[in-house]
């Protein structure tokens, strides 16, 4: 128990000092505090407790450039571990929050062996057609179907077959068994899903933003120091009882200040009704 909560304050330090690039990444210190209590949480996860600190706060700053949400109940990225390290991925909510954001209509769905499924191309008119079978008990997976509607109509169709999906789950870095485990054990429905969404993705013509987002999915995080005001800090130094100046990069022997995320509840609520 003693080592869980040592180490729930070494995440509170390592993103303590991320806190003002993280405030300006947002533009907004309720949205900024809301997301370093929702990120404490998440980091301080049992299930990370043998990953390097360091790689699950570069995995949230990351999540914060991005723009996303680590709450379980939008659900737009997680964090995963990997050896000694952790994995960011981004979930097929966490894409489609980004493309409506841009403007894109996104939808996903999975298509089982009873339901009814038809696809067709005729010259540049695309149709597909999906009926799912309520009544049926056969979970068999088929296909995932993505769909992206651009902007000014353009319509996009990515289709993946049961095939296609396992290929791509062993090609991931920690799937490379015969059966899916870990995430995609637990979420195989909603990882389909996403990868059939990111397949479909790097075929539209997006923004910068999104194509960030393809570059850092799934991919492992593995950090021994980050960088703050050009001076590099050792985060897993950070001690219990450590802070460091935020200009100098020196380490001061006080406790450091953790009001900001003291006075925010895990949902990033404030703890009095005027929220201040």
């Amino acid at each position: 128990m003693g080592n869980l909560v040592a180490r729930e304050q070494q995440v509170k330090n390592g993103l303590i000092a991320q806190q003002k690039m993280i405030k300006s990444l947002f533009g907004d210190k309720k949205k900024a505090d809301k997301f370093l209590a929702t990120a404490v949480k998440v980091a301080s996860d049992y299930k990370l407790a043998s990953c390097n600190v360091n790689s699950i706060i570069d995995a949230c700053v990351t999540v914060a450039q991005l723009n996303l949400d680590l709450s379980p109940a939008l659900s737009h990225a997680y964090i995963v571990p990997f050896k000694n390290s952790v994995q960011l991925i981004v979930s097929d909510r966490g894409y489609i929050a980004l493309l409506s954001r841009n403007g894109w209509k996104v939808k996903s769905y999975i298509v089982h062996e009873d339901d009814y499924f038809d696809y067709v191309v005729d010259g540049f008119e695309e149709t597909i057609k999906f009926t799912k079978n309520l009544d049926s008990e056969n979970e068999s997976f088929k296909y995932a179907v993505a769909l992206a509607k651009s902007p000014d109509g353009t319509l996009y169709v990515e289709i993946m077959n049961a095939k296609q999906i396992d290929k791509h789950r062993r090609a991931s870095s920690n799937q490379k068994g015969p059966k899916p485990t870990g995430v995609w054990a637990d979420w195989f429905d909603e990882m389909a899903k996403k990868t059939v969404i990111k397949k479909l993705v790097k075929k539209l013509p997006i923004g910068e933003d999104i194509a960030n987002v393809v570059a850092v999915d799934d991919k492992p995080i593995e950090s021994d120091i980050v960088e703050e005001n050009n001076t590099q800090v050792d985060l897993n130094s950070l001690a219990v009882n450590e802070d460091y100046d935020r200009d100098t990069g020196e380490i001061i022997k006080t406790k450091p200040d953790m009001s900001v995320l003291d006075g925010i509840n895990a949902d990033g609520t404030a703890d009095n009704e005027n929220g201040e």
